[in-house]
């Protein structure tokens, strides 16, 4: 309804049409702010016209899903025992890379970076697991040219490591779960800098991940057997 219209239509006292009138013709401006960002973002470009998912099963599905919702062509690889897979099927196009095991396939960056110049994709989807935290896989990228969507390899060295990571975050003033995280690793004192930091503790493997190398103590008698097994 035009402003006029609203206008006419109103029986309000005289002091309190102009705020009214004013409420409405902000509401208005933003809703055509609103619809024109909208059409300038359905409108934008895609960074890339097609890149590889690096990845299989419900990951690499919902990459090729927000790839197709954004205009992007997506490239599916596959092991011989994914061959049937649905992100194969999915994808525009999909490539065997190598055999069931992990080792022969998903994990060997010379074949999937193989397949990005043969498919002509400009970047990587790593998803998650497999190569995505590989700091060495991204610097191949790199040097290939060849764009990784995820984090920088230094930053992936940083943060793999918990005691670097620990670091980084208290001099960002970061808080911190209290424990050490230094270069003597000497077990008694270990034992020490546990008694200090009271139990149960936690012992954990500074380049662990997905929970390896982790052991509760609830103990002090129990640490040393904890600390070696």
């Amino acid at each position: 309804m035009p402003l006029s219209a609203l206008r006419g239509s109103l029986r309000l006292p005289p002091g309190c049409r102009g705020p009214l009138l004013a409420g409405v013709r902000s509401y208005a401006t933003a809703q055509a702010a609103s619809s024109a960002a909208t059409a300038t973002e359905s409108q934008r470009k895609p960074l890339f016209d097609k890149i590889l998912i690096a990845n299989r099963g419900e990951i690499a599905c919902r990459v090729i899903y927000t790839a197709r919702k954004l205009g992007i062509k997506t490239v599916a690889v596959y092991s011989e025992a994914d061959a049937n897979s649905m992100h194969v099927r999915l994808a525009d196009e999909a490539y065997l890379i190598g055999g069931a095991a992990a080792s022969e396939s998903y994990l060997r960056a010379d074949k999937i970076i193989d397949v990005v110049r043969r498919s002509g994709a400009q970047a990587i989807h790593p998803g998650y697991g497999f190569l995505s935290e590989n700091a060495g896989f991204t610097d191949q990228l790199a040097s290939a040219g060849i764009t990784f969507i995820g984090p920088p390899s230094a930053a992936m060295r940083s943060m793999g490591s918990k005691s670097e990571s620990k670091r980084i975050m208290q001099a960002a003033g970061v808080p911190v779960v209290p424990g050490y995280h230094g270069d003597n690793q000497d077990a008694g004192f270990l034992k020490q800098q546990a008694d200090e930091i009271g139990y149960p503790v936690l012992i954990k493997a500074v380049l662990g991940g997905g929970g390896k190398g982790m052991r509760i103590v609830e103990r002090r008698e129990d640490f040393e057997a904890m600390l070696d097994s």
